[in-house]
């Protein structure tokens, strides 16, 4: 079955599933297997900290692989992200994602250097917005994902569908999707890709403990360590009481305490030195232990979980039974 949509084409990957970026972990390590089994892998730039760090993860993943890959940049949280993004064009990584804040500055430098630019928000608002800023593709993460919160975060389902009834640009999914069951109800909510970060870290390749694995294989999604991380959107005084300190104190300190209260935290009191002071366990917080959960049963290779993916997929689409019965 020829799995071809408008972001396998922009991405240049067989399959519309991306790997999703790991702030403390997302190295060649984890891009360069997906994107050699037909997926689309990301290495995220601040898990190499500097700019030498990330030329040569971006070098060792092209030794792994001659598939594409793409690089991640997150807004407020990847150091020195002027040269990160500079490193990643002079590379020619061919697309380079942005994260967690506005970017449409570094959205017209990839532009400029002949490069696509795709954005993730968690809102359809901010997805339209991306798009009127000139972003390729964006990646919608509904309530059922990780990360950072929004007040007007939605489900995946609710949101995925609001927002290709108006977008012209390709939408992809994120947030709880980790099977073929996930992946073909994205692609008929009109997605045109999935975006996978705990399913993946749950793959021999991940660079993560093997306990941390063998936790996600035996969580639940309503289990409260994930279901109230994913579906308690951030205390509506607490994000306007931070939003009140912008422009009162530096850009880098307002960026950091926003980041706490959109992960249901309490502002730090003082500005992180990302290089000196970074923690692998926030890093899972942050990253690790979606609502995917629910449909994480063991650890396998990259391959063998796309692979597994695509054919369920197609089985589902040939059977003589309820999407297949329709689709006759």
């Amino acid at each position: 079955m020829n799995w071809k949509t408008r972001v396998t084409e922009l991405l240049g990957s067989k399959y519309p599933i991306i790997q999703g970026a790991f702030g403390g972990f997302g190295t060649s390590a984890i891009a360069a297997p997906v994107s050699a089994a037909g997926g689309f892998g990301i290495i995220t730039a601040s898990a190499l900290r500097t700019p030498e760090g990330l030329r040569e993860d971006i070098r060792k993943a092209r030794s792994m692989t001659d598939k594409p890959f793409g690089v991640n940049l997150s807004v407020g949280l990847c150091p020195s992200i002027d040269e990160m993004r500079e490193v990643a064009i002079e590379e020619r990584v061919p697309v380079i994602f942005t994260a967690a804040y506005r970017a449409d500055d570094h959205g017209r430098r990839i532009h400029e250097a002949g490069l696509k630019w795709v954005h993730k928000v968690v809102t359809v608002k901010h997805a339209l917005a991306a798009e009127q800023q000139g972003a390729d593709a964006v990646v919608i993460v509904g309530m059922e994902g990780t990360a950072f919160k929004n007040i007007n975060q939605i489900p995946t389902l609710v949101g995925i569908t609001t927002a290709v009834r108006t977008m012209k640009i390709p939408v992809i999914a994120a947030g709880g999707i980790g099977d073929a069951h996930g992946f073909l109800a994205a692609l008929a909510m009109g997605a045109e890709g999935v975006y996978m970060g705990t399913r993946f870290l749950a793959t021999r390749e991940c660079p993560v403990s093997e306990r941390y694995k063998q936790k996600l294989v035996q969580a639940q999604p309503w289990d409260p360590e994930f279901r109230d991380r994913c579906l308690a959107p951030p205390k509506a005084e607490e994000y306007q009481k931070v939003m009140g300190e912008r422009g009162s104190i530096s850009q880098e300190l307002w960026l950091q305490r926003l980041e706490q209260v959109l992960l249901n935290q309490a502002p730090r009191g003082k500005e992180i030195d990302w290089e000196r002071d970074f923690d692998e366990d926030m890093a899972l917080r942050i990253a690790g232990g979606s609502l995917a959960v629910g449909v994480i049963d063991r650890v396998m290779s990259v391959k063998e979980l796309i692979e597994t993916i695509i054919r369920d997929a197609e089985e589902i689409l040939s059977r003589k039974g309820n999407l297949g019965r329709l689709l006759k």
